[in-house]
């Protein structure tokens, strides 16, 4: 299945973010999946198609990319330990370059269906200026299937 928000940046594999006029695309190897940001000024939707990385939309505070996110389906976990959502759930996102090789995030939940109030984690990523993601694919050497009765 894949990641949600933020879970894709907190696991191992690198990520990948393109900027275009209007667009920034997120790029993710540990899900081989993209999720677009639109910056060209455009709302988020009044009722979005619940998706798994949601429906984003950008703008810059100075150096800082701000990223609103709703629109989620409720069958992702944020975290590791799998903490739920619901289809309600908006993120805040806050990303800026600290320096050459760091990146400093902040991410904002809030689900008033799942959590009693909006709650903030903060975290830095390592930016690998040169290099590339590759692909991942979890189906190779899958062994749990067969336990599942799933051809």
């Amino acid at each position: 299945m894949p990641l949600g928000i933020p879970f894709a940046f907190l696991v191992s594999e690198p990520d990948k973010i393109v900027q275009t006029p209007g667009l920034a695309v997120m790029m993710f190897e540990s899900a081989d999946a993209d999720r677009r940001i639109y910056t060209d000024g455009q709302p988020l939707p009044k009722d979005p198609e619940p998706a798994w990385l949601g429906y984003s939309v950008g703008k810059w505070e100075g150096d800082t990319l701000v990223v609103e996110t709703a629109g989620f389906n409720d069958k992702t976990w944020l975290d590791a330990m799998g903490h739920p959502h619901s289809e309600g759930l908006r993120v805040v996102e806050r990303y800026r370059r600290r320096d050459f090789r760091h990146m400093d995030v902040q991410v904002t939940f809030d689900d008033p269906k799942t959590y009693t109030k909006p709650f903030t984690i903060k975290f830095t990523q390592r930016l690998l200026a040169d290099s590339d993601i590759l692909e991942f694919f979890c189906n190779e050497n899958e062994k749990d299937r067969i336990h599942s009765g799933q051809k």
